[in-house]
């Protein structure tokens, strides 16, 4: 099957107004009827220096707490960084985003208003805060933090039957911290941590209680030759670490030996493997390993 196909154009009015329009289908966008369908995944107008070594961005975005790992990752045509792939965040979303360097361009900073819908149609009134502030001493090193706050609709205690009924506050966090190194055109490597909290999203059978998440990634990316490199990278995730939800976490590793044909064309034998804590009453679950080989080329 294929995993994704990506249509998009750039255009340059000016040396300060830019414009991207992009396209994507995967699996989840096929028609009703069975066939490949596409979607809107960028629509966007870029203000370049709109003040000192600043842009400002409007229109359906990349949200800026996911772009810093990913760009680092540089194999998305693999598998999505970690919290993309665990659905924390949408690596899109409507709104206005300022972005900026500053001393000598060592530190940099983005901050985002979006109407947390996604590349989906907005259909309320609650929207999403993003930041990222990083620093970038040379070529080789980046360390970035960011933040994420989703205000959320708020939802009836069901638990709570005097009236009036207590309303409960669904809003939803995440904080990222990532740090990379790299030597170009040979290796690079990054190891990215999250933390993720949702309000009263819990259902304990007596209440709604608040939970968290969190995990880890660590990759590493080495050139062999202009035509052979390889790709290693190991996630821990931690669903939920409430009290009463136990024995889940979950370790996730791919492994990949990337032939380039081409400088855009890639074949890349991989293997993805997934191992599951044990059951609470100490039962064992198989590991979840799967062979395959992908085409990912670029023009």
């Amino acid at each position: 099957k294929y995993r994704r196909v990506y249509l998009t154009y750039n255009h340059k009015f000016d040396s300060r107004f830019s414009a991207k329009i992009g396209f994507d289908s995967d699996q989840e966008s096929n028609t009703t009827n069975g066939k490949f369908g596409f979607f809107v995944k960028d629509a966007y107008l870029n203000w370049d220096s709109i003040f000192k070594n600043a842009s400002l961005s409007f229109g359906l975005l990349c949200i800026p707490t996911i772009s810093t790992s990913e760009k680092w990752w540089g194999h998305r045509f693999l598998e999505k960084t970690i919290t993309d792939l665990r659905k924390f965040e949408s690596t899109r979303d409507m709104g206005i985003s300022l972005k900026g360097s500053f001393a000598k361009n060592q530190f940099f900073y983005t901050i985002m208003l979006g109407n947390n819908s996604g590349s989906k149609v907005e259909i309320d009134r609650f929207k999403s805060l993003y930041g990222v502030i990083g620093y970038n001493p040379s070529k080789s090193f980046i360390f970035s933090l960011s933040y994420t706050y989703h205000f959320m609709k708020k939802s009836l205690d069901l638990y709570d039957t005097l009236p009036p009924m207590n309303w409960l506050n669904k809003d939803k966090s995440l904080i990222t911290f990532f740090i990379g190194y790299q030597k170009e055109n040979k290796f690079s490597t990054g190891l990215e941590l999250f933390y993720a909290t949702q309000k009263h999203d819990l259902n304990t059978g007596f209440g709604f209680d608040d939970y968290s998440s969190y995990g880890a990634t660590f990759f590493v990316n080495y050139a062999f030759n202009e035509k052979l490199s390889f790709t290693g990278r190991v996630d821990y995730f931690e669903p939920n670490n409430h009290r009463l939800s136990t024995h889940d976490c979950r370790i996730y590793a791919l492994w990949a030996c990337n032939i380039h044909v081409q400088k855009s064309i890639i074949i890349s034998p991989n293997l993805l493997s997934e191992f599951y804590e044990k059951m609470s009453n100490g039962t064992k679950i198989k590991p979840a390993i799967t062979p395959r080989i992908t085409f990912y080329w670029k023009y």
